[in-house]
């Protein structure tokens, strides 16, 4: 059937049913993949004529021929592809793609898709991860896909609003849209499920626990419809998250991709725009995803409202507003520092731009900082930026401790509030009305407990969206016109003046000025910036030939390359004519090489053509250096050209622009680099040879070489001083004539040795054996920095290798090395200690609540005794225990102690309200210490990173790419400063609890550690065999981050050179590959996270149910 039909997709990329007769290929429904064919091929046997055969295929959309009905030609079913998720089986996926959008509904809610890489991991878990091993990205979550789809609501945005009112939340709004629908529907299955089980259930066990009688049918269904409600619950809850990475992922891939076309077409990217773009993909991409994940839960608020409403109403009638108006008090409250929060993190985010720019800084001119021992003068420099960074980002931390505190006392605080009120009014409180209440507030602590992080993502997502704007709306590069007014002319400047715009944003600067008054190396940069960009070029005539030579010469800061930059279209056009016509090839004065073989920088991917690569190579004096090169023309070559001299760079450069064979050639400057030797033999053999007949503009300081150019530009403070040729400007004695004469004497009192000179073939190779194949690896000095293995046919032509994860457990040491940049185990004790005794007041309050409510609901007899013992444990099981995953922290135990004194209700008011206050006090003394403790150690780590970075050997930096190093800088230390704290501050407040609680419910029944010992064994085995594919891939998906900010940085370095050779296409299917390398293995990331807290919810399930049964056993 190869050859029975080829179905055709249409322009916006839709399958659509063949027109001819022959094709009779239909879709049985709409969104179903069985296809009826019934192609009859005479080329095909016989037997095979006029067959109808039934295949599976997978059809992404389909479109239907209804022209003839009046509808248009193609109709677009635009969810195809995710409805056929809700086939129960679907046949597995083997094209090496994510098998996630192929999963059928049982394998997509339960994961089994995922199944055989987590037990791969297991089986061999000591040995490292192949590539191989993790699916590729699959269409849905790729680059291209969403970028243009992210790129069509931008444009409507812009048309729509305007560029002043044009916001990119609206575009994240229509981008989300549909998959948050989705979202907040399975959020409102698993808010049902949730309600059910801890306020429905709990009504109806504590009732029939209160009832005089026995039914156990009757009990063991509500041990059934418990255990039921938790595993949707926690199915459900797999599901959101399942969902919601999936569409963060999406909308990262477009976040990034639309960032990286928007850097392409930039016309200039220096300074803090190279810093924001930087932080834009390290840490803002990660921010937007966590905000895409959890924005369901911010509105579904009301759903949690309107259900705990509705059901504490048919409690307590009009009463249940106290305490819903508690929850609204307190939500409101968590709103209003949660935006002050995200606007000290906007103060942040601009110091942390201004630190990673001046980190990249520092990296890149390592060399020199290194010749004149200024490492630590740069260092300080970091450190004062660090400094002011770290004071935002500790009363952030701080805010958002007290945000953390309000959560554990709200429910407490509204249903003390709710039932005082009610029994003050006279009513009479049963018991199962009391925990029901309290079951519901429980319940809506699991929403109030995530709003924090979820407000918290959704104002720096805010801040980074406004970053993403700003971006985007900077001024497009706009290539010069190629209508000249001569058609002789290739190049026509006719009164022009050009000027640089000014780089630095005013806007976002007012608080960096600040800190720049009390530094003075940020002043002196600042400045320095400021003058650049307000350099100009006045009044510029000239035109070039075509085939004509032309010199440019001038004193230092003349505006030479500024010109060059103008006949580009890098400057801004103020008035006058500029045309370019034809193909340009640019060598700058700095030479731009990436990191890749020496063959790859000079073809910049052109086709291969041997004769005219080896006459480049030829004119270009390159042979020499290939010939002592390890691997010749294929050996890598390091970033900013690492392993090259200067004068080396210089010609690879020119070699790339010659093997172009484009029209015109900027030179801007290629022979200073060289010594007078070699840069003869260029001139000669190469720009007055091989390029003799294209039209070359050579900006040189080399003025023995004008007298050979057709014509020659003298450059003076921004405006052309002299034109002509040679002779004549030396015969009008003007500006020329008297550098000529300064140069005479210069060139005559020093001469240079021909064989000293930088640019001299071969002189770096012979000086530096980093890349020689006469010594091994081991005695070049990089086997200790782990940078090369042991394989010499390996390493051969090799500089930089690709980055390798850590195999295994995490060592002790990087547990003990955190605790030590704490402040040691001292601190750590006391930071422990205060989450116990924070849980140990809830443990408090909890119980003192619970005799409160037995005081109020004790009728006589034994029954009140059986009741309020039972319904006192039944709230440490069913209430607690069904809550603790998800609203980090939980209920704790109840210890019933029917003391035979009677209390008076003010002693338990007095009490309970005293333990409120202590619990209050007691969650932000410990969120403060946490806090700060916490920042402390991250501002430890990265003092002793930057101090090990600064002082390491030229060799790391060689073997190092920039994007490697950066990563340490940028979303790592974004991980340590917010991330590990965060979940350090979750593990301890759900461990001290979860050991109270067990210990409490253990002392009151032992029977109960039947339920909890299976549990604890089942929970180990789950959490070795889910660890090692999750922290596995947590390493792979850190390492696959660097080559991106490489990539970035690279571009950012080289966006001149990348446009006038026109290669921005393959540069962006480049960052595709590289972001969809990330994604791919952030998805199965969070997929195997997600999977771990299913398992774990699943056998909470079971506890709870167990410990349900026992309660009726009892």
């Amino acid at each position: 059937m190869a050859n029975s039909i080829l179905s055709r997709r249409s322009s916006s990329g839709s399958f659509v049913i063949p027109e001819s007769e022959n094709d009779r290929r239909v879709s049985l429904t709409g969104y179903s993949n069985i296809v009826l064919d019934v192609s009859t091929n005479h080329q095909n046997n016989d037997e095979d004529k006029n067959k109808v055969r039934v295949r599976f295929a997978d059809l992404p959309s389909v479109g239907l021929d209804m022209s003839g009905f009046g509808v248009d030609k193609t109709v677009k079913r635009k969810y195809s592809v995710a409805l056929q998720t809700l086939k129960p089986f679907r046949p597995s996926s083997k094209d090496g793609k994510l098998p996630l959008n192929n999963a059928g509904f049982f394998s997509y809610i339960f994961l089994t898709w995922l199944s055989p890489l987590v037990w791969k991991m297991y089986r061999h878990r000591s040995q490292p991860v192949a590539e191989s091993d993790i699916w590729e990205c699959s269409d849905q979550e790729g680059v291209s896909e969403n970028t243009e789809r992210m790129m069509r609501l931008w444009k409507e945005e812009l048309e729509k609003n305007g560029e002043k009112k044009a916001s990119f939340m609206n575009v994240w709004t229509k981008f989300i849209f549909t998959r948050t629908l989705i979202s907040l529907c399975i959020i409102t299955l698993f808010a049902l499920a949730s309600f059910i089980s801890s306020a429905i259930l709990v009504n109806q066990i504590i009732g029939y626990l209160e009832s005089p009688g026995y039914n156990l049918a009757f009990g063991l269904g509500l041990s059934a419809a418990m255990f039921g409600s938790e595993m949707m619950r926690t199915l459900s809850f797999s599901a959101l998250m399942i969902v919601g990475s999936q569409t963060g992922t999406r909308f990262r891939s477009g976040f990034m991709g639309i960032m990286y076309d928007k850097l392409l077409k930039m016309r200039v990217v220096k300074g803090k725009t190279n810093a924001e773009i930087i932080n834009v993909f390290s840490v803002d991409s990660y921010r937007v995803h966590m905000a895409t994940w959890l924005s369901p839960f911010l509105i579904s608020i009301p759903i949690y409202l309107i259900i705990a409403t509705i059901y504490c109403y048919t409690l307590i009638g009009f009463w249940c507003f106290v305490s819903i108006g508690t929850f609204v008090v307190c939500y409101i409250a968590q709103t209003l520092l949660t935006r002050f929060i995200a606007s000290l993190r906007r103060i942040c985010a601009q110091y942390t731009d201004l630190r990673v720019r001046r980190m990249g800084e520092i990296i890149n001119s390592m060399k020199f900082i290194k010749m004149y021992a200024w490492e630590k003068p740069f260092k300080d420099t970091i450190i004062d930026v660090r400094k002011t960074e770290q004071k935002y980002l500790l009363y952030s931390a701080l805010l958002y401790a007290v945000v953390s505190s309000i959560i554990p006392v709200t429910p407490t605080i509204a249903s003390v509030i709710t039932i005082t009120v009610y029994t003050a009014a006279g009513n009479t409180l049963t018991a199962s009305t009391a925990f029901a209440i309290i079951g519901t507030m429980s319940f809506l602590k699991t929403i109030v407990a995530i709003i924090p992080q979820s407000l918290r993502a959704y104002g720096e997502a805010k801040v980074s969206f406004a970053r993403l704007k700003r971006l985007l709306l900077m001024e497009e590069y706009i290539p010069p016109s190629n209508e000249v007014y001569d058609k002789e002319n290739v190049v026509e400047i006719k009164a022009a003046n050009f000027i640089w715009d000014n780089i630095l944003d005013q806007s976002s600067q007012v608080n960096v000025d600040k800190f720049a008054k009390r530094s003075s190396v940020t002043s002196l940069d600042s400045s320095r910036r400021e003058s650049i960009s307000n350099f100009a070029l006045s009044d510029i005539n000239f035109e070039v030939k075509q085939g004509k030579l032309v010199g440019i010469c001038g004193s230092v800061g003349s505006g030479k390359s500024s010109l060059m930059s103008a006949v580009m279209g890098r400057m801004l056009l103020q008035k006058g004519h500029l045309a370019v016509n034809g193909d340009v090839a640019y060598v700058a004065q700095q030479a731009w090489i990436f990191n890749a073989t020496l063959k790859e920088n000079i073809l910049f991917g052109q086709p291969y053509d041997k004769e005219r690569y080896e006459k480049v190579i030829s004119c270009c004096g390159l042979e020499t250096d290939l010939r002592l090169l390890s691997d010749g023309d294929e050996t890598e070559i390091g970033e900013r050209g690492a392993n090259l001299s200067g004068g080396q760079k210089q010609r690879v450069n020119l070699a790339r622009a010659v093997y172009s064979q484009s029209d015109i050639f900027i030179l801007d400057d290629p022979l200073s680099a060289l010594d007078v030797k070699v840069g003869k033999q260029i001139f000669h053999t190469c720009i007055k040879g091989v390029l003799k007949e294209k039209t070359v503009l050579l900006v040189t300081h080399q003025l023995q070489y004008l007298k050979h150019c057709d014509e020659v530009i003298v450059m003076e403070e921004g405006c052309i001083e002299e034109k002509g040729q040679h002779h004549e400007l030396l015969a009008s004695n003007g500006l020329y004539t008297s550098m000529f004469k300064i140069f005479d004497k210069t060139t005559m009192k020093v001469r240079k040795p021909e064989n000293s000179g930088d640019g001299e073939p071969g002189s770096y190779i012979k000086s530096t054996p980093i890349i020689a194949t006469n010594k091994k690896p081991e005695e070049n000095g990089l086997k200790k920095n782990g940078i090369l293995k042991s394989s010499k046919k390996k390493s051969k032509g090799k500089l930089v290798l690709a980055e390798e994860a850590a195999i295994g457990d995490i060592g002790f040491g990087t547990y003990l090395a955190y605790i030590r940049a704490a402040g040691g185990w001292l601190v750590a004790f006391l930071v422990i200690l205060s989450f116990f005794i924070s849980a140990g007041s809830l443990v408090f309050s909890d119980w003192w609540l619970s005799q409160w409510i037995t005081s109020l609901t004790t009728s006589s007899g034994n029954e009140s005794d059986r009741a309020s013992d039972n319904t006192t444990l039944m709230t440490s099981t069913a209430v607690s225990t069904s809550s603790i995953l998800l609203s980090n922290s939980s209920k704790s135990v109840y210890l019933a102690d029917m003391s035979s004194d009677p209390i008076s209700y003010d002693t338990y008011f007095s009490v309970y309200i005293a333990s409120l206050a202590g619990i209050i006090f007691l969650q932000l003394f410990k969120s403060f210490i946490a806090a700060k403790t916490a920042i402390t150690a991250s501002n430890k780590l990265h003092e002793i990173c930057l101090d090990k970075v600064v002082k390491a050997p030229m060799s790391f930096f060689d073997s190092n790419p920039v994007g490697r190093i950066l990563n340490r800088f940028s979303k790592d230390l974004d991980e340590g400063d917010v991330f590990i704290p965060q979940f350090t501050n979750t593990l301890l407040q759900i461990l001290s609890l979860v050991i109270l609680s067990v210990a409490m419910a253990a002392y009151i029944i032992p029977w109960i550690l039947i339920a909890i010992v299976p549990v604890v064994i089942v929970f180990y085995i789950m959490k070795q065999i889910s660890t090692v594919s999750v922290r596995q891939l947590k390493r792979l998906e850190n390492i696959s981050r660097s080559p991106l900010i490489s990539h970035v940085n690279v571009t950012s370095q080289g966006l001149s050179t990348i446009v006038a050779y026109r290669q921005q296409e393959r540069f962006f299917d480049s960052i595709c590959d590289t972001i969809e390398e990330q994604c791919r293995k952030d998805d199965v990331t969070l997929a195997g996270t997600t999977g771990r807290q299913r398992y774990v919810g699943g056998k909470k399930s079971s506890y709870d149910v167990i410990s349900v049964a026992l309660l009726f056993y009892r």
